[in-house]
């Protein structure tokens, strides 16, 4: 399990246990705001010890768990169970949305946000119908915070069916970048060019991903190489 891990003023981030999604092992991390008025906001829970947790509560109260992108909502249940009175927001439920059963869900991401989260968080969603995926970006620390949209993996050894995959999607290591599959989700390519082009008009720094390192130097130059593509 990683550590509680700050990244500038009010926002930390914890590494996770390695799961498979169809068989491919991918790592996980999740993101950890403290909002202005004190609150506790978390993005992809992921699996971590009781030492991390007490960390976590000590910052504040947790009030917002967050699955920005369909694969991660199933993360949310067993966070449910440890703060059942913290509101459960995901990205709009796709053919795609990895889940066991439903969750009391408070909302689904989409424009405009709640007002506790501003001017904290600010998001612009990416997708159609398949893969809507909510990126945000954290004000006060300058980070932009990346789901499954952009993965950066590293070779695995001894799982040669996993590095093809990561090699034929594009999203080997060092460079990374947007899957093939998910290329293929984007049908409205003038919205995304859009979202994209709103997404480098932030003043980010640094570059949080779930699947793949944090990226503290050339920022923005990372997220257009992955969209050049589109761009």
């Amino acid at each position: 399990m990683g550590t509680l891990t700050s990244l500038g003023e009010d926002l930390f981030v914890v590494d996770g246990p390695t799961v498979r999604d169809l068989g491919i092992p991918f790592d996980t991390r999740m993101s950890i705001a403290r909002l202005g008025d004190g609150a506790i906001w978390i993005s992809s829970p992921v699996a971590t010890s009781y030492a991390i947790l007490a960390a976590i509560t000590a910052l504040g109260p947790v009030r917002y768990l967050v699955s920005p992108t369909p694969r991660h909502y199933w993360r949310l249940a067993r966070w449910h169970t440890l703060f059942p009175r913290a509101e459960l927001w995901s990205s709009p439920i796709t053919p795609v949305t990895l889940k066991d059963g439903d969750l009391p869900l408070t909302g689904l991401l989409g424009d405009p946000l709640p007002e506790a989260w501003t001017p904290d968080l600010e998001h612009v969603v990416l997708g159609d119908v398949l893969l809507r995926e909510s990126v945000f970006y954290h004000a006060p620390s300058r980070t932009l915070l990346v789901e499954d949209v952009i993965q950066v993996h590293e070779p695995l050894p001894g799982h040669p069916v996993s590095n093809a995959v990561f090699r034929l999607g594009g999203l080997m290591a060092p460079d990374g970048g947007v899957s093939r599959d998910i290329r293929l989700t984007f049908f409205d390519r003038r919205a995304a060019r859009e979202a994209v082009r709103k997404i480098l008009d932030w003043p980010f720094q640094t570059v949080v991903l779930a699947h793949g390192p944090i990226v503290t130097r050339q920022a923005k130059a990372f997220v257009a190489r992955a969209f050049d593509w589109l761009l």
